[in-house]
């Protein structure tokens, strides 16, 4: 049952979250990435920590999420906005995983989603691992507390 409301929520999000089956899609474009493995995300930034957020909601204000990064694990606490229904609150936790280039982390639950990970903040990607643009990509910014 908690899985088919873990489920619901990512519905909810649509394409704040990436599948995990699309970690190798290709861009349009052929140039390959510059990474500089001295220097990314995983090693540079003080990344653990706690980040906050309101993301889009199609049928309510908005969803508060919380996700709190530890060295590997994390915890996700999600809450839609405007309800006094705690059926709608949801807690995980687990691990997550970072990408090759150490720029991404992909959380290790049923949604696989994928933020990347910034100066204090996370992005949450979309199905394919791309950014979300638009009206609305602010809000899939998580700022760190």
């Amino acid at each position: 049952m908690k899985t088919k409301l873990v489920l619901a929520v990512i519905a909810v999000l649509a394409l704040s979250f990436s599948g995990c089956g699309n970690k190798n899609a290709k861009s349009n474009d052929n140039t390959p990435p510059i990474v500089d493995a001295a220097h990314n995300s995983r090693n540079s930034l003080d990344y653990e920590g706690t980040y906050t957020g309101t993301m889009p909601c199609a049928d309510c204000p908005g969803i508060k999420v919380e996700l709190t990064l530890k060295t590997n694990s994390y915890t996700l606490k999600t809450t839609y906005e405007g309800t006094e229904d705690k059926s709608k609150d949801f807690i995980e936790g687990g691990e997550f995983a970072w990408n090759e280039a150490g720029s991404i982390i992909t959380l290790n639950n049923d949604s696989c989603q994928q933020y990347q990970v910034g100066e204090n903040k996370l992005i949450a990607l979309d199905l394919n691992g791309k950014r979300i643009t638009g009206d609305l990509a602010d809000m899939y910014i998580l700022k760190k507390n």
